[in-house]
């Protein structure tokens, strides 16, 4: 069930964290399914995973300095490793490594921080035989030994979505691997208080294996009914996921872009190709002006310790909201396309649109088809006023002109500038194609 607090927060943050993070392969658990490891020497990261820096409280504090409402941390990943002590048959952090609980501190850390706990779940299990065989129609070692052709798995996943055809006991070991994935949420929902949102993730094989989304989605409302619940549940979630890539037009109703800092979801040790604050910023800006969240990844090491230029990045982008922060929470989806030149939001009331400006014009920026007055336009950052005017129109029929603001370049954020435009009453916005003006 959507909650006020998800579309209020605007920022979240992702944590990949994993036994992934000790050979440092990237691509999460993807790789030996990829049959670029076997599943056993996969496994071995085990003996590597000390968490012995682990510092929730550390991780929180930085969460909430970057401005962030809300965290996300991967307690299940596809490889099937539980960050927690699962009771159910299937490996766990604390049952093979050196580590106790991981999921207990960090929920509540974040919740002493007052943020919204978020856990990340995969459908997917490659640890669970029930799961694995059924999916792929082989056993382990078979479909290992297929890997030693470079690129057999994808034949291969050809292959089971045009063939499969169900054994005479496919309900009933189908119907396992459902139970053991319920009883494992269960332990999630139950032992660490209320968790805010559920984040699933990959459903292999949706198409033609039933993962009984809709009996789940009524299972977890059963017992945490105020959880919010991603789209990754076939048609029973509560928003929308779009990944590593802002949609052109907004979905409809809540949504959040996840992405990552660099080209990578986990600690490789190599990470390159880091965005700019000023990139992330611009990205942010995107959603706030299309109603939506951003979900921004950070990856811990097999220590627990954050990247220091991912520390970096979340620094600066919390000093940037601190700075622009009445631009960022509290705010609404903002002007269609074409009135503007990037994107914008409104406040609550609808009488201040907020205009964001990544990419400064030479002398002025413009807005059109506003038929308010103007009261005043401020940079928000430190309150500086800035001149405007009206340039064409026809009111004595209707049509607002262009609202021409000049731009103090000398004293202008240094990231993303924001535009604070307050108007005489809640935005009346011309949406006409024009007219001939034949009367003056």
């Amino acid at each position: 069930m959507m909650q006020p607090w998800f579309e209020e927060a605007k920022l979240g943050i992702f944590i990949h964290w994993g036994i992934y993070a000790v050979q440092r392969r990237g691509g999460e658990s993807w790789p030996f399914v990829r049959g670029e490891v076997s599943y056993d020497e996969y496994m071995t990261q085990f003996d590597g995973f000390t968490a012995k820096d682990y510092d929730p409280e550390a991780w929180a504090a930085l969460i909430k300095r970057s401005g962030a409402r809300y965290a996300v941390l991967t307690t299940k990943h596809h490889d099937g490793v539980a960050l927690w002590p699962t009771q159910e048959e299937g490996p766990s952090i604390p049952a093979r490594g050196h580590c106790d609980d991981l999921v207990g501190p960090y929920v509540e850390a974040i919740r002493n921080a007052g943020l919204h706990c978020g856990l990340y779940f995969s459908h997917t299990d490659w640890s669970q035989p029930e799961h694995f065989e059924i999916i792929t129609q082989l056993s382990r070692e078979d479909l290992e030994a297929a890997h030693q052709v470079k690129h057999n798995y994808i034949e291969n996943w050809r292959r089971v979505d045009t063939e499969f055809a169900p054994g005479p006991d496919y309900e009933a070991r189908w119907q396992r691997f459902l139970d053991f994935r319920q009883n494992q949420l269960r332990e999630l929902l139950t032992e660490y208080g209320n968790i805010d949102l559920l984040w699933f993730d990959v459903m292999i094989g949706s198409h033609l294996h039933d993962y009984k989304s809709r009996e789940l989605r009524d299972f977890i409302r059963e017992l945490s009914p105020d959880t919010v619940i991603n789209s990754r549940l076939e048609d029973y979630g509560d928003y929308e996921t779009p990944e590593q890539f802002i949609p052109v037009q907004a979905p409809d109703g809540p949504w959040e872009f996840c992405v990552t800092t660099n080209n990578t979801w986990s600690y490789t040790g190599r990470e390159e190709q880091y965005k700019s604050a000023f990139e992330l910023l611009h990205m942010f800006c995107e959603c706030l002006g299309m109603g939506g969240n951003m979900l921004l990844n950070i990856g811990p090491d097999e220590h627990g310790v954050i990247p220091p230029a991912q520390v970096q990045l979340l620094e600066e982008i919390g000093d940037w909201i601190q700075r622009n922060h009445e631009a960022v929470y509290g705010t609404r989806r903002g002007l269609p396309h074409g009135y503007a030149y990037g994107p914008s939001s409104f406040n609550e009331a609808g009488d201040v649109i907020y205009l964001y400006l990544s990419h400064l014009p030479r002398e002025c920026t413009t807005v059109k088809g506003i038929h308010n007055q103007v009261k005043r336009v401020s940079l928000v950052h430190n309150g500086m006023e800035c001149t405007q005017r009206r340039v064409g129109g026809a009111d004595w029929i209707g049509v607002p002109g262009t609202l021409h603001i000049d731009l103090p370049t000398q004293d202008l954020d240094p990231q993303v500038t924001v535009l604070k435009i307050e108007l005489e009453g809640p935005l009346d916005l011309y949406s006409g194609e024009g007219v001939e003006i034949n009367v003056n």
